[in-house]
């Protein structure tokens, strides 16, 4: 994903690269709040369906359902990609989840 090609406007919010990266972002940040880690996918689908529904607000399209589909396949992207970083670096001895 070029970080460049991405759109900073509602319409732009309207993808599931953008869902994605705004859900990492901010489930990176506010995850340090939450009493325990299993709700963290929760919180990122809770967030990129949000944005979603903002951006659809904000850009006048109309296009409910399709945000709410695109705000779970971000969340999905975003979750399965953090897990997936955490357990290779797990996996290459350093990291927070090394032993």
């Amino acid at each position: 994903m070029d970080i460049l090609s991405l759109t900073w406007n509602p319409d732009g919010f309207l993808t599931v690269g953008m869902a994605a990266l705004v859900t990492v972002i901010a489930t990176q940040w506010l995850k340090k709040g939450l009493p325990d880690w299993k709700v963290t996918p929760f919180l990122a689908l809770g967030i990129a369906v949000a944005t979603q529904m903002v951006a659809v607000q904000l850009s006048g399209t109309g296009l409910w359902f399709e945000a709410a589909g695109v705000g779970a396949l971000g969340a999905t992207l975003a979750v399965f990609g953090y897990e997936a970083v955490v357990n290779g670096l797990a996996f290459a001895g350093i990291g927070p989840r090394s032993e």
